[in-house]
C-alpha cells in the first residue's frame, strides 16, 4: 500500500514537471514569435524610411524639369509639382506626397524682423507684422485682438528681449504654470505657433491653412500664381483689407491657367489697381518661389512612414534644408 502512494506522488511530481517544461516552452516560442515579428516591424519600416527619401528624390526630380521648362521665370499650379494624391507603387508597398509651395502661405517668422521705424516711441511694426494683423482681421478678428497678437508673436521670435505694446517676452512667459521662454529665433514649424501666448488652440486651427514657418528665411512673399481661391484671406490680409474675399476669390480664379507671365499683370487686375499704398505691398507679391514643402508617406505592408521635407531652391537644383518625420501639423 505504501508502495502505491510513492508510486503516485512521483506520478504527480512527473507531472508537475512536464506542465512546468510545458509552459516555459510556450513562453520561449511566444518570445521567439514576438522578437521575429519586432524584427519584421523595424524592416519594414525602414524600408518604409527608404522609400519615402526615394519620394524625396523624385519630388526634386519634377521640381527640376517644371524649372527648366519655365525657364525659372514663374511657378504656377499648372505645372507637374502640383499634381494632388500622386501615388506610386512600389515592391511591398507603395510611396505617396504632395508639393507646396511655401510662398502661397503666410511666412510666420517675417513678422518677427526689426523695424527701424519709430513710432510713438516704440519700434513701428514692419509691412509683413502688418500684413500678419491684416490676415487676423480677414479672418474675423477684431482689429485690437489681432494687434496684440501680432505683437506677441513679433516678441517671441526678434531676437531682443523688449517687450513690444500688447506683447510679451521671458517675463510673462516665465510666470506661467508651466515655464519657458521666448525662442528669440527663427521658428522651424508653425507649430511652435502655439507656444506663443495667445495663440489658442481654436485661432491655431482657423491660421492652419494660411501660415508657415520657412526655416532660416524671415521674408514675406506671395506667389500669386499657386495661392488657392481657399486661401483668399491671405491676399486680403496682405493688402491690408483694401478689397474683399470676393474681390481676391475673383482675381484668383481669373488668373491664366498658366499664371501670371510677371507680377505687373497681377497689379494690372482693376480690384488691385490704384489701391492706397501700393508701392509699399508690390515688394511682397512674386510670379516665382524658391521654397517648397513635400509632404510624402510610403507604405510597406502594415509599416506606415510620414516625412515633411522642405525644399530650397538654388538655380535649377534642389537642396533639402529640414526633415520632419511623423506628418506634423
Amino acid at each position: 500500500m505504501g508502495r502505491h502512494k510513492q508510486q503516485g506522488v512521483a506520478m504527480i511530481v512527473v507531472i508537475l514537471i512536464v506542465a512546468m517544461v510545458v509552459i516555459i516552452a510556450t513562453n520561449i516560442t511566444s518570445r521567439n514569435q514576438l522578437s521575429m515579428r519586432r524584427t519584421l516591424n523595424l524592416a519594414q519600416y525602414d524600408q518604409a524610411y527608404w522609400y519615402a527619401l526615394s519620394g524625396e528624390e523624385l519630388a526634386m526630380k519634377v521640381l527640376k524639369q517644371d524649372f527648366e521648362d519655365a525657364d525659372g521665370n514663374t511657378v504656377h499650379r499648372q505645372q507637374y509639382w502640383a499634381l494632388a494624391d500622386v501615388v506610386f507603387p512600389v515592391e511591398d508597398g507603395v510611396i505617396a506626397g504632395e508639393i507646396d509651395d511655401m510662398r502661397a502661405c503666410f511666412n510666420l517668422n517675417a513678422v518677427g524682423v526689426e523695424s527701424k521705424e519709430v513710432e510713438n516711441g516704440q519700434p513701428k511694426l514692419t509691412l509683413a507684422a502688418k500684413q500678419f494683423q491684416g490676415l487676423l482681421i480677414a479672418l474675423g478678428m477684431d482689429e485690437f485682438g489681432a494687434e496684440r497678437l501680432t505683437h506677441t508673436l513679433k516678441d517671441y521670435i526678434d531676437e531682443d528681449s523688449l517687450t513690444s505694446p500688447f506683447g510679451a517676452e521671458d517675463a510673462e512667459y516665465e510666470s506661467r504654470k508651466v515655464p519657458y521662454r521666448a525662442a528669440n529665433t527663427l521658428m522651424q514649424h508653425r507649430s511652435e505657433l502655439r507656444a506663443v501666448l495667445g495663440f489658442t488652440q481654436d485661432i491655431y486651427v482657423k491660421l492652419m491653412p494660411y501660415v508657415c514657418a520657412i526655416p532660416g528665411d524671415n521674408r514675406q512673399l506671395l506667389n500669386v500664381n499657386t495661392i488657392e481661391i481657399e486661401q483668399a484671406a491671405l491676399m486680403v490680409g496682405m493688402l491690408d483689407n483694401q478689397i474683399s474675399i470676393s474681390d481676391a476669390e475673383s482675381i484668383i480664379n481669373q488668373r491664366p491657367a498658366d499664371g501670371f507671365e510677371k507680377i505687373e499683370d497681377f497689379w494690372e487686375n482693376s480690384s488691385v489697381r490704384g489701391i492706397k499704398s501700393e508701392a509699399d505691398f508690390r515688394s511682397s507679391f512674386v510670379v516665382t518661389s524658391n521654397y517648397f514643402l513635400l509632404h510624402s508617406g510610403a507604405k510597406v505592408d502594415n509599416a506606415v512612414f510620414r516625412m515633411d521635407s522642405v525644399l530650397k531652391r538654388n538655380g535649377n537644383n534642389l537642396d533639402v534644408i529640414t526633415r520632419q518625420y511623423g506628418g506634423q501639423q
